[in-house]
């Protein structure tokens, strides 16, 4: 979607006209003047993408939503293991669409989890920021990127949420269409409501920060707060702790149970985020390899640390006071398998760098994927539309003949086509006749 440009040409702008709330232009040098705290700016920033991050899942439920109902309704060939008399399987019960579509189930529930995590360090860092504005205290004068890592909590949400922006919204983008996809040639059809909401939700990858530029955002945080621990200046917050309990556990190597024991889940994400950061800076400050021949490394560790904090807010929140104390045994037990499969899930495809930095063992990936991430399919799959009914997204928002709430597909897409004013026009299919149309377009009721 295009908004159109504007181009101005010597144009002279009022000083209360220039939308500058923090910061101005000299009316009388025409200097430039930084906001007394030029961190305000970036806590606007920081805002929006904490909100991107929380609205992403909202946006990939509602692709699954719509996949989930309308695979769970279609019904296509027999299962070729099925008694004759079983009829057509519904689509839903092929492995091979679960493997599509149940990881982004899970998904949606870890961005939604990790979205109000990202909120929460938000509204954190603005009472620590609003504190230290008051007087006696001392004022922030660098913006995250001069800081001595780690010893702001804004430099920690500042590449919190340059990862999270760029995880997130990935994962819904790239999401949905595997959610038309999975819809087969009705996906394909504007009835489906899946092309339309993707086609507008897709600019979110490049704005607010493109999300491979953003990556070196959060690579360069890291990078300085490896520094700072090998210094002894490590701080106190979760990025340092993790790189200060891979340093103490280097040498003796890791030793997680990711398959009985999900606490050792997160901590191998995060053991696998220490080791890539210090292999950057290995790559960096003792080779003195140029920042642009590293820039794809950073990217693979920007994605490994967002995935770290993906999963390890999930696994906080489903086991959280709040949660459990909202919901059943029954219903917790379920979230945590939807912790299990997306964290295992995400493991399995990450599996070289796991096994490269000694996370896991390739018995263990072997096991993940032909055992815990298969077997979570079949225990997920009998939940699957309650999972996405649960969101309550309402039909007139879904938009969607496929994902209707009572599953009445077939009779919903012959309403709308008949509803179609084109189908009430009779084409003329010779290409040397001069009339396209043989019978007159209806009137407009405008």
């Amino acid at each position: 979607m295009d908004n159109g440009f504007l181009l101005f040409n010597k144009v002279k702008i009022p000083h209360v006209n220039m939308l500058a709330r923090f910061c101005r232009v000299d009316q009388t040098t025409s200097e430039y003047q930084r906001p007394a705290s030029p961190s305000l700016v970036y806590g606007t920033m920081t805002w929006v993408r904490s909100n991107i991050v929380l609205q992403a899942g909202g946006v990939l439920a509602r692709g699954v939503t719509i996949a989930t109902r309308y695979c769970a309704v279609r019904r296509q060939f027999q299962d070729r293991d099925a008694k004759s008399h079983e009829g057509e399987n519904q689509v839903l019960n092929y492995k091979m669409v679960q493997i599509r579509l149940l990881p982004l189930l899970a998904s949606m529930y870890a961005l939604h989890f990790t979205g109000r995590g990202m909120q929460r360090l938000y509204e954190q860092n603005q009472t620590r920021m609003k504190a230290a504005s008051e007087p006696g205290q001392d004022k922030r004068g660098a913006g995250p990127e001069q800081l001595r890592a780690g010893a702001d909590l804004l430099a920690d949400l500042h590449a919190t949420s340059c990862g999270l922006k760029a995880l997130a919204s990935t994962t819904a983008g790239e999401g949905l269409e595997v959610c038309r996809r999975a819809c087969g040639g009705h996906g394909y059809s504007s009835f489906s409501g899946i092309g339309p909401w993707y086609s507008d939700y897709l600019p979110t990858l490049t704005w607010e920060g493109d999300n491979y530029m953003l990556t070196q955002q959060v690579a360069r945080y890291l990078l300085k707060s490896a520094r700072a621990v090998l210094a002894g200046k490590g701080t106190s917050n979760d990025t340092s702790q993790i790189l200060q309990t891979y340093l103490s556990r280097r040498d003796k190597g890791a030793s997680f149970d990711i398959l009985g024991n999900d606490a050792d889940i997160v901590d191998a994400f995060a053991w696998r985020t220490a080791h890539m950061t210090f292999e950057a800076l290995k790559h960096r400050d003792v080779e003195k390899r140029s920042w642009n021949s590293l820039l794809v490394d950073f990217w693979r560790l920007s994605t490994a640390h967002s995935q770290y904090l993906a999963v390890k807010n999930f696994y906080e929140a489903v086991n959280s006071q709040e949660v459990t104390s909202a919901v059943d045994e029954a219903t917790t037990e379920v979230l945590q398998k939807l912790f299990r499969l997306y964290a295992l899930h995400t493991l399995e495809r990450e599996a070289s760098e796991f096994f490269s930095s000694s996370a896991v063992t390739v018995r263990q990936i072997g096991l993940a994927r032909e055992n815990a991430v298969m077997k979570l399919l079949d225990e997920i799959r009998p939940h699957a539309v309650r999972l996405v009914d649960a969101w309550q997204i309402p039909d007139w928002q879904l938009d969607s003949s496929l994902g209707k709430y009572d599953g009445d597909v077939y009779p919903d897409l012959f309403r709308r086509a008949s509803q179609n004013p084109v189908n009430d026009l009779v084409f003329d299919p010779y290409p040397w006749n001069a009339a396209v149309l043989k019978n007159s377009p209806p009137k407009s009721k405008l």
